[in-house]
Parts: structure tokens; sequence; C-alpha cells
């Protein structure tokens, strides 16, 4: 995945930011009626339980990049783009994003859903975004995944749904 340099390239870079969660709690899509995805009939409420052997470092996304802690984040974040369960060709597909693209040979343009919000009912917007990638490479935690993002040169929000990942090279 690693040129001779050992920069990113861009299938890489592609691969990280569909991977590296968006740090937006219970970003619930519901249907038209104002239900959920899916889920069954019953009280509701409760503990839901996720068993695992993994160690757990952090709940915190840009703690950790380990596959216990990634069991806990998929139930509690949602991603720009992810892979379906039981995808057989692996490819990233929307989650948050309405469409990601190489709008240039160093810019990928994502653009989000329409009506995506927080649990609280805040809207999440490209701003959201932006924040969670600068803020991932500000915290800089060695056990998390910024170093993924070596190849990042800046994150813009172009507008409300866009956002732009400028790299620095293609």
């Amino acid at each position: 995945m690693f040129d001779a340099a050992m920069t990113p390239t861009r299938r890489t870079m592609l691969l990280t930011m569909a991977g590296v969660p968006v740090l937006v709690t219970a970003c619930a899509q519901t249907t038209e009626d104002g239900g959920s995805d899916g889920g069954s009939s019953g009280g509701g409420g409760g503990a839901l339980t996720i068993g695992t052997t993994d160690k757990v470092t952090a709940l915190d996304p840009a703690a950790a990049y380990d596959n216990g802690s990634s069991t806990v984040w998929t139930q509690c974040y949602a991603y720009l783009m992810n892979t379906s369960v039981g995808s057989e060709d692996g490819v990233p597909e929307p989650d948050l994003a309405e469409t990601a693209e190489f709008t240039s040979d160093n810019v990928y343009t994502v653009t989000l859903k329409e009506g995506l919000t927080f649990a609280n009912g805040n809207e999440l917007t490209s701003e959201d975004v932006k924040h969670t990638f600068d803020r991932q490479l500000e915290i800089a935690d060695h056990n998390g995944p910024s170093s993924l993002l070596g190849n990042l040169e800046k994150v813009e929000a172009v507008d409300e749904l866009t956002v732009e990942f400028h790299l620095k090279e293609p």
C-alpha cells in the first residue's frame, strides 16, 4: 500500500478516509416515517452487550487504532465511508457520505447526505468533519490513526455539506 518513499498512495488515502470514524456519537439515519433502519420490535431501551477477546484501549477514535476499540466504535460512531458486512470485494461504500471521489489529483471531495444529525438533534455539517480530522492530527496519539494521515495537507469545509481533503501528493 505504500510506494518506495513510504508515502501513502491514493488508494491508501481513500481507504484511510473510509476507515477513520467521524466523531459523531449516535449519528443515526432514520427512515422517512421517523423510525430506525432495522432492529426488532420490542420494548426498546436496555443494554447492548458486545463480546470481544480483544483489549479495548480507548473509546476515543483519535486515541487508538485497534480491533477491540474498533468493535465498540462501530456501535457508536458513523463513518464517511464503510465496508458493508459480508462485502465480497471490500470496496468502501458511502455511510455519512452521499458521494466521495477525487475531483483532482490532490483533492478528495466528500459530499455529506442531507439531514444527518447528532443524537441531540444538532445538524452534522462539513465543519464537524473538518474538526474531526484536524483534531486527530492535533492529538497525534501514537496509538491512534493520525499516522495514517501523513499525506493529508489540509481539510477544508467548502459549504455545509461538502468537505475537501487536500493531499500533499497524488
